[in-house]
């Protein structure tokens, strides 16, 4: 076991764990996209996104392991500046209102197209749960 801080709380964390699960464990909503529990990550999204504020780094939360001593910030100013702008280039090449084979044929079921709106829409709550 690790010991790091997620918004200022500090918890004990199997190194095995990435910084996304050890957040929704404490009940911290990081929004995710690309991410699918049980299937392998690739961070192309990147609407994860978290900062070490160790080193002031933007990392994303889906596949980067806890570390020890990591003190993760999953919102502010900068954070949510860097998911604004990468929702922004999802939907620069697509605005989403089409019947998309990742609506039609989700694994999760999501309502991708939705979701991006209520993103867009600065609803992330609302948006996690888009299509369930």
């Amino acid at each position: 076991m690790i010991n790091i801080k997620i918004d200022g709380i500090t918890v004990s964390a199997s190194k095995d764990l990435t910084i996304l699960d050890v957040a929704n464990d404490l009940g911290h909503n990081i929004p995710t996209m690309c991410y699918l529990d049980g299937h392998d990550h690739f961070p192309s999204c990147l609407i994860c996104i978290v900062k070490d504020r160790n080193n002031g780094k933007l990392i994303p939360s889906c596949t980067t392991k806890v570390q020890e001593s990591m003190d993760i910030v999953t919102m502010d100013e900068e954070v949510a500046e860097a998911r604004k702008t990468a929702l922004e280039l999802l939907l620069s090449d697509h605005v989403g209102d089409c019947e998309a084979p990742c609506q039609t044929n989700c694994p999760a079921y999501m309502d991708i197209p939705l979701m991006n709106r209520l993103l867009v829409a600065g609803k992330s709550r609302v948006a996690g749960g888009a299509g369930s």
